[in-house]
């Protein structure tokens, strides 16, 4: 292993790997010192094992995560060009020739006259109030039902 591989960087993507790792040695260490399940072999062996196999998976699984990073940030040191979006270069120029600063200031202007938002909010009113008369139980049922 490389000093490169496992940069500062590196390390601090894989932090969220060596947590866990930490908390399963911590329950092995815990589990040969004080025995809380017993002395059954076969049990023992199955639970060491269990935790093992997650120790050693999680570990490699950390390496390529680690490789996997370091390329990824050397392709992006050596060639940035090839990585950026194009879109962006060309969003902030079309942006500009579309627009003009005068007609967006007419537009904002004539947007800021209207009375859309008072409109909107009496819609928004009288449809609250249609709801709450279709929630209602018509008047005829009520008569029809006290003469009964």
């Amino acid at each position: 292993m490389s000093s490169s591989t496992f940069d500062r960087e590196t390390l601090l993507d894989l932090v969220v790997n060596a947590i866990p790792l930490g908390i399963i040695l911590f329950f092995m260490l815990v589990f040969v010192v004080l025995n809380p399940f017993g002395s059954a072999p076969v049990q023992t062996a199955l639970q060491f094992t269990i935790m093992l196999v997650m120790f050693v998976a999680l570990g490699i699984l950390s390496y390529y995560s680690a490789r996997a990073i370091s390329n990824a940030e050397k392709e992006l040191e050596e060639e940035p060009a090839e990585f950026a979006e194009p879109q962006a270069a060309f969003a902030d120029a079309e942006i500009e020739s579309e627009y003009d600063e005068e007609d967006f200031a007419d537009a904002t202007e004539e947007i800021d006259e209207s009375d859309s938002g008072v409109a909107i909010a009496a819609d928004a009113e009288e449809s609250a109030e249609e709801s709450e008369a279709a929630d209602e139980p018509p008047a005829d049922a009520d008569d029809e039902d006290e003469k009964a």
